[in-house]
């Protein structure tokens, strides 16, 4: 039996849906308003949330990121009047599973919803038993990076992994080899940026002897030493196109001829891809080949940024910390709320990455302590603290007082625009809000995010705006 949750202001189909799915055995909900939808499911978890497009808070496609915050394995799917590829493309851009047309088909619904639960049960069997490889963090957009590696490690299709610098794309690959059935065989890496068309075919294909000058000996290709077991290109955009064309072939036949050599070589890998590149992009600019990102990319794993991975920077520096601390044979660092609060107001533009040599620095200066502080961090991470808080309070123009609810106006030659003037009121509510939140969500983000109706990604937002810590 299945879980349920209908999100429409029409009681019809509310009524309707919720019928037709308790007929096959079902727990529905039905609710009119996505707040109450967000409010049922701190309490209650569903398997499947079937969204009207046109709700009384607005856009339902722009508030899916709130319902994978709650629950990231969550299957969406929108409900819609409206029949425009545009609106189509842009519900499963923002991670909807379906699409349906109003007035909804009963077959095409139970269809929907008994295929939808067997796939969520292999999901969640394959993801609970996959070895995490060194992946640290909980948030909704990695556990669904952690589900899509899961179904990918247990197939034999190609695999494209894509994300910013720095996102952990090649621990990825590394965890989907290690959970595949070729985890006993080799995991061979290309690096695809230092691959010049003079080597490459050497490198890849491998060589006879005497094939070229200084060839003194009959030496494997990369491709063969993949045999049986996993090939990495890390950076597969950076490949020229004679080396595509190459590539594609392989990929192809099966087979290739090493340099020189009159006989074939028959090879059997798993190819696991690596780009921060749009390929298709790319495809459209005629920079890499239709037919090669066609045959690339059977399964398809987008790693988050690590700024919208909320919730994971706290864990990810105790573990880190924890990590250096025992590399280096000391105690344990404790970590200060200062230093997490300075952490969570940078974007980390170089992401996990960049984050790891901030906590290597901090854990070194901090060699003859027993606690991380502030003043442990690197120097653009401290400004960029200072800058952040320095912006708030211009904002507010220094003038918030905590639990006032004075609105004073300034003298009239001093009286701002109305936009100014109605921007500077809306941080003095939302700072007197917030702090009344702290006191009453006993340093709980999931109890805040239930009392105010926030997404983690809007209340750590705000938190951080207004310089005000969940755990003081």
């Amino acid at each position: 039996m299945g879980k349920i949750l209908i999100v429409d202001d029409d009681p019809i189909i509310g009524r309707q849906v919720s019928h037709w799915c308790e007929a096959m055995g079902h727990e529905c909900r039905s609710v009119a308003h996505l707040r109450a939808a967000l409010n049922s499911m701190s309490r209650w978890t569903p398997d499947i949330v079937f969204l009207d497009v046109q709700l009384p808070e607005g856009d339902g496609i722009e508030h899916i990121p709130d319902i994978f915050d709650r629950h990231p394995s969550v299957s969406i799917v929108v409900l819609s009047g409206c029949a425009e590829g545009g609106c189509i493309e842009k519900a499963f851009d923002a991670g909807a599973v379906d699409y349906m047309v109003k007035p909804v088909e009963k077959e095409r619904l139970k269809a929907v919803v008994g295929n939808l639960l067997k796939m969520q049960e292999k999901t969640v069997e394959k993801a609970a038993a996959v070895d995490r490889c060194g992946i640290v963090g909980e948030s909704g957009p990695l556990e669904r990076c952690i589900e899509q590696m899961a179904l990918a490690a247990h197939s034999e299709g190609n695999v494209v992994i894509t994300g910013e610098t720095g996102t952990g794309k090649e621990l990825f690959a590394r965890a989907l080899h290690k959970n595949s059935t070729r985890a006993g065989n080799r995991y061979v890496v290309v690096d695809c940026t230092n691959l010049p068309d003079t080597l490459a075919e050497s490198l890849l294909f491998g060589h006879s002897r005497g094939a070229f000058t200084g060839a003194d000996r009959s030496k494997k290709g990369l491709f063969e030493m993949a045999h049986n077991g996993t090939l990495f290109l890390d950076e597969v955009g950076d490949l020229s196109m004679s080396v595509q064309k190459s590539l594609l072939r392989v990929l192809q036949e099966k087979s290739f001829r090493p340099l020189s050599s009159a006989d074939e070589v028959h090879v059997d890998f798993r190819l696991v891809a690596a780009t921060n590149c749009d390929l298709a992009a790319m495809v459209e600019a005629g920079t890499f080949r239709r037919d090669l990102y066609y045959r690339l990319n059977m399964f398809s794993i987008d790693l988050p940024p690590l700024r919208e991975r909320n919730g994971d920077l706290e864990l990810l520096a105790r573990h880190y910390v924890d990590v250096l601390c025992r590399d280096a044979g000391r105690e344990p660092l404790k970590v200060g709320s200062r230093f997490l609060g300075a952490l969570h107001k940078y974007d980390w533009p170089g992401n996990v990455r960049e984050f790891l040599n901030v906590i290597r620095v901090s854990v070194f200066k901090a060699m003859f302590e027993d606690k991380l502080n502030y003043f442990h961090l690197p120097q653009n991470i401290r400004m960029r603290t200072v800058m952040a808080e320095a912006e708030d309070k211009g904002n507010n123009g220094g003038k918030v007082r905590q639990g006032s609810n004075d609105i004073s106006l300034p003298m009239p030659d001093e009286l701002p625009d109305l936009k100014q003037y109605r921007r500077d009121i809306i941080d003095r509510m939302e700072v007197e809000y917030l702090h009344h939140l702290v006191a009453l969500c006993d340093k709980s983000v999931k109890r805040a995010c239930d009392i105010s109706g926030l997404s983690r990604t809007r209340l750590y937002e705000l938190l951080s705006k207004h310089s005000i810590s969940l755990r003081p």
